[in-house]
């Protein structure tokens, strides 16, 4: 198992996505450091912010290929040759994806930072509000994610797999929105996984959320950890029967 991780690891190193994305984070966070100095009344948790919302696009990105690019460049041979299980396999992409997301989470810190000092942004770190904005994140990206890697599972071209991530989760805002109108009058609606893509929404918003899935906090925080690993399960079941 370490080995496959360290081999996930290694290959993103020479992938160079960490760099970019760090970049491309570090150049918005400046971006929105020379607006948000005169415009923003609580500019720190704003820039936080925009590094988070960048950091998940990026994660969706990374997902959405991370088990189709060793297909599309037939590595995936040199695994299964070296008698790696598939579930092994599949773990140590889980926990380069984590890796990867505390990594862009950092980044986040280190940019906003940055582009306070550079801009002499006024303002102080409330460090509860982006910690709370981190953990409900974190399981918004959790249902997400499993979402994405069921989907991309199905192609074999790493680049045709992001693009479908991509658009999935950009069609998803929409289904969620016309799913949304119905739970007022069918109540078994509000449990389908999509309502639970609220769950970062409602843990940072509250109540205001709340109207709208109809769920309780508990009750939408404990429904996306299940939707999330049973997505993961059938993502297995899928992989599992790939042919190479």
């Amino acid at each position: 198992m370490l080995t496959l991780i360290r081999q996930e690891l290694y290959k993103q190193l020479h992938g160079k996505f960490y760099i970019g994305w760090g970049i491309f984070i570090l150049a918005l966070s400046l971006l929105y450091g020379y607006t948000a100095k005169n415009n923003t009344l609580d500019p720190y948790s704003t820039l936080f912010g925009n590094g988070i919302t960048f950091t998940t696009l990026a994660l969706v990105v990374f997902a959405s290929s991370i088990l189709t690019v060793d297909f599309s460049q037939n590595t995936v041979k040199y695994l299964f040759a070296r008698q790696f299980s598939r579930g092994k396999i599949l773990i140590s992409k889980l926990v380069t994806i984590v890796v990867m997301y505390i990594y862009l989470i950092c980044v986040s810190f280190v940019s906003t930072e940055i582009s306070a000092l550079v801009f002499s942004v006024k303002g102080n770190w409330h460090f509860n509000d982006a910690f709370l904005l981190i953990g409900a994140t974190s399981l918004y990206l959790f249902l997400l994610l499993s979402m994405v890697l069921l989907i991309s599972n199905i192609f074999k071209n790493s680049a045709v797999a992001t693009a479908v991530g991509i658009i999935f989760v950009l069609v998803l805002r929409t289904i969620n929105a016309l799913i949304s109108q119905f739970t007022e009058n069918h109540s078994w609606i509000k449990f389908n996984p999509l309502n639970f893509l609220n769950v970062n929404n409602q843990i940072y918003y509250g109540s205001i959320i709340k109207e709208t899935t109809k769920l309780s906090l508990i009750q939408i925080e404990v429904g996306s950890i299940v939707w999330g690993v049973i997505f993961l399960l059938i993502t297995y079941v899928v992989y599992n029967r790939r042919n190479v």
